[in-house]
């Protein structure tokens, strides 16, 4: 397969992680971004998709541009998030 085809394929699955599990974690202790990096931690481990990774040194635009829009997204997650009241029972 293409590794566009499993990159957009992977956002995919991400978007619908994102919309799916805060509705299934409701009832768990557990919240979206600590299942985000249990979900990173296991793929880091497969031995086949170590290739896929571009090293930082090597493509510096690249890390560049995905820590602006890294940035970005949290800033705009943060913003949203400003005017709900803080409590122990939120």
């Amino acid at each position: 397969m293409e590794t566009y085809v499993l990159v957009v394929a992977g956002f995919g699955a991400l978007v619908l992680l994102t919309a799916w599990l805060p509705m299934v974690l409701r009832a768990l202790p557990l919240s979206l971004p600590i299942c985000c990096v249990g979900v990173g931690a296991a793929l880091s481990i497969v031995p086949s998709l170590s290739g896929l990774a571009p090293h930082p040194g090597e493509h510096l635009k690249l890390v560049e541009h995905a820590t602006e829009a890294v940035v970005v997204i949290s800033l705009m997650g943060a913003g949203l998030k400003i005017d709900r009241l803080i409590g122990w029972k939120r």
